[in-house]
């Protein structure tokens, strides 16, 4: 099994009903392929994590490359795991409520573990939507 954490730099702000769009569309294609994830959205940027097979999440890594929704897509993490920690949900938003708490709690903890630009900025992604 194979995860990808991401950010990006958003192109639809604060425009809820397309960030809905995606989150819809992103259920439909990751359920045909047998993804699952979060995504964060504090309007100006997205932050994203994929779980499932190596191929599947590198196959909807190429899809997501090339949704002109947002630009300088930066992979934080890229890395095989053992188990999901994102349960059974083809993608759901991270404000969706506190079923969503425990994704959120996962990736605060692992941007607040790397010493790295991209962790800062994933950390950033966070907190402008938890605060």
């Amino acid at each position: 099994m194979r995860r990808i954490i991401y950010t990006s730099i958003s192109l639809t702000g604060t425009d809820l009903a397309e960030l809905d769009a995606i989150v819809t569309e992103s259920i439909a294609s990751n359920t045909k392929a047998g993804i699952t994830g979060m995504l964060w959205s504090n309007g100006a940027n997205f932050a994203q994590v994929l779980e499932g097979g190596h191929d599947e999440v590198g196959a909807t890594m190429d899809r997501i490359r090339a949704d002109p929704r947002h630009v300088d897509i930066e992979v934080v993490l890229d890395r095989a795991v053992v188990s999901r920690q994102f349960g059974n949900w083809a993608m759901r938003r991270a404000d969706d409520g506190e079923a969503s708490t425990p994704g959120t709690t996962f990736l605060l903890g692992f941007a607040l573990s790397e010493r790295t630009a991209s962790a800062k900025r994933l950390y950033e992604i966070i907190m402008a939507i938890e605060g």
